[in-house]
């Protein structure tokens, strides 16, 4: 008798083994969907300490329960984010989520991850347990919930009435709620210099904060920095080294552009959508907003439904040429042509044009007055906002 009750409990245990291995990956609840489909993102670390995309896939909510294996052979970032938080935009077919709307978790190769996630208007809150990051991140991730709606609620109200009112007040609390979201990772990094979760989340920063990663990385402590997350940092600060060069000088050129302000601007003659030949002294004695921008920018093409409102709502009263460098001719005019049905001057940078007005990035706009003189160069709102001051001033 004594013989068989130890054979049943060895068996026992043998089935927990079983039972606990077959629940590798992440298991939990995810609520308040209205559409039971997850897309997730895995990203895989390499033997280069880099997280490379290694594959897209989704995951199936059944009564509010999720199961999901990565099945990967070392540390892995997985992105997830319901479908329904998915925006494909109809302007250039690119797909995003709203901010707030995904979320992030670490796993290790035999993780057992315990997840419980809600989505409300389209921000998510989750805690999840199974290793020490996750937990980590599940408490960044509570700072900011509030912060997340606030700024989706501005950006909404903002977005509605582009034209139209005064949004000072929604300009603020998105301001407001941005800067609660951005201090969320540095008030962790700052009170954990030791956590490895640390040295993760400065080298995510994306490629605008390369200043503030280098400084960042220096305030982390040893523990931080001998870990495999402070490797993936040490990798990252490489790469910003190498890529000193390129921003010196794109800094030289975008200092050199503003200097082109109170100067006339650069002739030019360059085909236009038809073949034949423009040129920008064309259209003295008209306001001109030059927009260099390619059909490989999905910022440029998602900025095209507000420059043809404002185009049509003011017409012949100043003039768009549209300037497509580093392009293809083919794509160039399927995205005027059928895509977007530009109704502005468009012609093609042939000549290198974009370098003799020190342009490094699309989209990137020039306001030029009646007399040839380069008044501004910002984004569109601002471009906008200067033509609107010297058209009223032309009025008087």
């Amino acid at each position: 008798m004594q013989k068989k009750r130890i054979f049943l409990f060895a068996l026992t245990l043998s089935l927990l083994g079983v039972s606990c291995s077959q629940k590798n990956g992440i298991t939990g609840t995810f609520t308040g969907l209205t559409n039971d489909t997850l897309w997730i993102e895995v990203s895989v670390l390499n033997d280069e300490y880099q997280f490379i995309h290694e594959k897209k896939d989704t995951i199936i909510v059944r009564d509010g329960r999720i199961f999901y294996d990565p099945k990967t052979n070392n540390l892995t970032v997985l992105k997830i984010y319901p479908i329904e938080n998915v925006y494909r935009s109809p302007n250039s077919n690119m797909i995003s989520s709203f901010p707030g709307a995904t979320m992030v978790l670490l796993y290790a190769p035999g993780d057992c991850i315990r997840l419980d996630a809600n989505t409300e208007d389209k921000v998510i809150a989750f805690k999840a347990t199974g290793n020490r990051y996750n937990e980590q991140l599940s408490a960044i991730n509570s700072s900011t919930l509030a912060a997340f709606k606030q700024r989706n609620d501005a950006s909404k109200v903002i977005d509605d009435n582009f034209f139209e009112g005064d949004k000072t007040i929604y300009r603020e609390q998105r301001r407001e709620a941005m800067q609660v979201i951005n201090n969320s990772e540095l008030n962790y990094i700052c009170k954990n210099p030791d956590e490895p979760l640390s040295a993760y989340l400065v080298a995510s920063w994306i490629y605008q904060f390369n200043d503030r990663t280098l400084q960042y990385a220096d305030s982390l402590g040893g523990a931080a920095m001998d870990s495999k997350m402070g490797r993936i940092l040490w990798k990252k600060i490489e790469l910003i080294y190498a890529s000193k060069v390129s921003e010196e000088e794109s800094k030289k050129k975008a200092n050199a552009r503003k200097e082109m302000v109170g100067i006339p601007a650069p002739e030019f003659t360059l085909k236009d959508i038809n073949g034949n030949d423009f040129s920008l002294s064309s259209l003295r004695g008209k306001y001109v907003v030059l927009d260099f921008w390619g059909s490989w920018c999905w910022g440029c093409l998602e900025s095209f439904p507000n420059m043809k409102k404002y185009y049509a709502t003011y017409p012949g009263e100043f003039e768009i040429v549209g300037i497509a460098f580093s392009d293809k001719p083919d794509a160039w005019r399927k995205v005027i042509l059928e895509k977007h049905t530009l109704p502005w001057i468009n012609v093609f940078d042939s000549d290198d044009l974009h370098d003799k007005y020190y342009v490094t990035g699309a989209p990137t706009y020039f306001l030029i007055d009646k007399e040839g003189i380069i008044v501004d160069t910002s984004d569109f709102d601002d471009v906008i906002k200067r033509l609107n001051e010297l058209r009223g001033k032309s009025l008087l």
